[in-house]
């Protein structure tokens, strides 16, 4: 669904003086002439002949006359870049999230006389958009708002499609995972969670592997990996911890992984043997994230069942909607995190208004649609809502983008195989 909000709103000169002198001239005594001595050609050594500056890109050049990326100066001028972004008059927004219009309303408050054109796109249409633009030299786009890491760091950064940008203000509340390789604006946790009607004493599991027992075959709901890039990519992030895999097996079954009947050449290591057991366990694949509870978390279910979706769907739980709750004390950890970004999109026609933007979505006042269980700031300086805080600071891994952009492929066939195995 494609959706936008339109609200009605509103050099650096360098110069170079070079000076040169000449020294006094002097006299010398006369003296008579003489017999010229004999001349010899001084030798000199070979000088090594300059090395040739490579041209700039131009996308690098464009950075570097908008001042971002590896062209930000060390302190932000807001003066002129709110003076620059008014005279633009607009800013274009793509999001993976919907509550990019709240924030949007937000915007329109604060910059009246800057149109917000914001689109909730939906991540995967965010990739594509800005691909297709990029490729095709149509550049309309000046913000990216989205969580698709991989693609992000794997094929946009490289090509020059994104460019980084922080506002220096917020460097020192923004830690050093949270600026690369472009700001993050917030986490959010993903992990097991279980029905509280059916489990009053708590999550009944307690270590990954159980999640491959027959006891929990065909009774495990999770947006389908097949389709969802997203939910592969995390289920990857957290096997290729291959030791700690390896340490939760032999801590609930008392041997090493290697002694189980699913080993074999396939499994090079604990996280492939999980990923193998768990796809041959039967879980189901359904369409999104409400769906994972809607199917085992709705009040009134008289059968255990359990799922894999974001922390942040506590808030149908707040609601009474739901009746689930995050298996905190899972071994070897709890979930996996992954990171929404924001960046200037390359070539932006409007770049005084996407910095002026991104300073802002990373501001107190905007980040408050986004706060809630298992979504946190950026920013360490942003207190999490109350309802999240015994989720605060649960052990996660987190999503490891280079890893999934390499690997996708190969971990998503060996899922559906194993899927699919009698």
């Amino acid at each position: 669904m494609k959706t936008f909000v339109k609200v009605i709103s509103l050099v650096i000169l360098f110069s170079l003086v070079a000076s040169c002198g000449g020294t006094p001239a002097t006299t010398a005594p006369i003296t008579e002439p003489t017999e010229a001595p004999a001349t010899t050609t001084p030798i000199t050594e070979p000088t090594e002949a300059p090395a040739t500056e490579v041209p700039l890109s131009a996308a690098e050049q464009w950075a570097m006359d908008n001042e971002v990326g590896p062209y930000q100066p060390a302190e932000d001028d807001w003066a002129a870049i709110e003076t620059a972004a008014r005279e633009e008059g607009k800013v274009v927004v793509y999001s993976n999230s919907s509550r990019i219009m709240d924030v949007a309303e937000l915007w329109a408050a604060a910059y009246p006389d800057i149109v917000i054109e914001a689109y909730d796109l939906g991540g995967a249409e965010v990739v594509s958009k800005v691909r297709e633009e990029q490729r095709a030299g149509a550049f309309t786009g000046d913000v990216w708002a989205n969580a698709q890491g991989p693609d992000m760091e794997g094929e946009f950064l490289p090509n020059q499609y994104l460019w980084k940008f922080i506002p220096t203000e917020y460097l020192a509340v923004i830690s050093e995972e949270n600026q690369n390789p472009v700001v993050t604006s917030s986490t959010e946790v993903f992990g097991w969670i279980y029905n509280t009607e059916l489990n009053p004493e708590g999550c009944p599991i307690s270590n990954w592997w159980e999640l491959t027992d027959e006891a929990w075959r065909g009774k495990i709901f999770i947006k389908d990996p097949t389709v969802s890039a997203e939910d592969l990519g995390l289920l990857m992030s957290a096997v290729r911890n291959t030791d700690d895999f390896a340490t939760a097996y032999e801590t609930l079954y008392g041997r090493s992984w290697e002694t189980d009947p699913a080993f074999g050449a396939d499994t090079p290591d604990a996280g492939w043997l999980w990923l193998k057991k768990f796809a041959q366990n039967a879980p189901t694949g359904v369409g999104g994230s409400d769906d994972v509870w809607g199917a085992m978390a709705v009040p009134g279910l008289t059968e255990n069942k359990l799922g894999w979706a974001p922390y942040s769907k506590y808030r149908k739980v707040l609601s009474g909607d739901a009746v689930f709750s995050p298996c905190t004390q899972m071994i070897p950890v709890a979930g996996v995190q992954k990171h929404n970004y924001l960046a200037v999109i390359n070539e932006a026609p409007h770049p005084n208004a996407a910095k002026l933007f991104i300073r802002f979505a990373l501001s107190v006042e905007a980040f408050d649609p986004y706060n809630q269980v298992g979504q946190y700031s950026g920013r360490s300086d942003i207190t999490p809502v109350e309802a999240a805080l015994p989720f605060v600071g649960v052990p996660v891994y987190n999503f490891d983008n280079l890893f999934v952009y390499e690997n996708i492929t190969a971990f998503h066939d060996f899922y559906v195989i194993n899927l699919l195995a009698p």
